[in-house]
């Protein structure tokens, strides 16, 4: 595997633990489970790994390289994994186009893989690239476009919302201060700008959420993720799984609201379930990520409202 490319998956055997059962694994024939997305290809291996030969992945992710470098790396598994280079915010028509009525277990891990954050430009302020951070490169909009087209309204609007940014308004009338004579580039003038407002112990942090709150908008990330969540309950099978890892409160909090409201779900974890010592110590990125899980029961759907007429 590229070592570029290679992308530890974040709390994988708790995932597979609560998508596929008590057991953390399904021997049982011909199901499908959908990795909404792909990456690495982590999660699909191990589900793989775990499940009888007539159990097939439908493997989804919007950024071609993905899909290119997994179709190398999964080979061996054939016909079991179905890929789509799509959106994820579009699972049931991706479901339906693929012949597919109903899904024994889905799983998302909201985060950015190794590969974006290496190799892909614009989504790391580490590294001195263009300001693309588009996770579908056919799609028009870059983060360029966003820095150097929207008001400062708009702008100060997407850092409270999407990075819940201190002084929003402050870096808004900056970023469009700054344009007006040099337009947006490359990550690196982005973060010489936020170092001449932002105190040194603050700067990693408020850079993280800038990107964040950006990357956020190019991809129209949490409108997606409501769709996801809201469309992939019609989809499921009675007792299968529903399984996501968010990254940052943003996302926990739309995961959770949606598992809670919808009344075809029973949710299976109280509280988010959180990486171990030894994997964070392993693996920087499982800090902050939380799992959440709910189940398909329709049982919990007529018992609510068995009184309604």
């Amino acid at each position: 595997m590229d070592e570029e490319f290679y992308h530890e998956p974040v709390l994988l055997n708790e995932t597979i633990l609560y998508l596929l059962g008590k057991t953390g694994s399904s021997k049982d024939a011909h199901r499908v489970y959908v990795d909404c997305t792909l990456g690495g290809g982590g999660y699909t291996k191990k589900i793989l790994e775990d499940t009888s030969e007539d159990t097939r992945v439908l493997a989804i992710d919007r950024d071609v390289y993905a899909v290119r470098h997994t179709k190398s790396v999964l080979s061996e598994y054939g016909s079991r994994v179905i890929f789509s280079q799509s959106n994820f915010g579009d699972i049931k028509k991706i479901v339906s186009d693929e012949g597919l009525e109903t899904i024994d277990g889905i799983v998302m891990d909201l985060g950015l893989s190794t590969y974006q954050l290496s190799s892909e430009a614009g989504f790391s302020y580490q590294k001195d690239t263009s300001l693309d951070m588009r996770a579908d490169k056919s799609q028009q909009l870059t983060a360029a476009d966003v820095l150097n087209t929207y008001s400062a309204q708009e702008l100060a609007e997407i850092l409270y919302k999407f990075g819940e940014m201190r002084y929003s308004r402050q870096i808004a009338a900056e970023i469009v201060q700054q344009r007006s004579e040099t337009k947006f580039e490359t990550t690196f003038q982005l973060v010489e700008l936020l170092k001449k407002k932002v105190p040194p112990r603050f700067l990693n942090s408020d850079l993280s959420r800038l990107f964040q709150a950006i990357r956020i908008e190019v991809n129209n990330e949490l409108e997606n993720l409501e769709r996801v969540l809201k469309d992939s309950v019609d989809l499921l099978s009675e007792g299968a799984r529903i399984v996501a890892v968010s990254y940052h409160s943003l996302e926990d909090r739309i995961v959770k609201n949606a598992l809670r409201a919808d009344e075809g779900l029973r949710v299976l974890t109280k509280k988010p379930v959180e990486a171990t010592e030894e994997e964070i110590a392993a693996n920087i990125r499982s800090r902050s990520a939380k799992l959440r899980a709910a189940e398909k029961n329709s049982e919990k759907k007529l018992s609510k409202n068995k009184y309604r007429q």
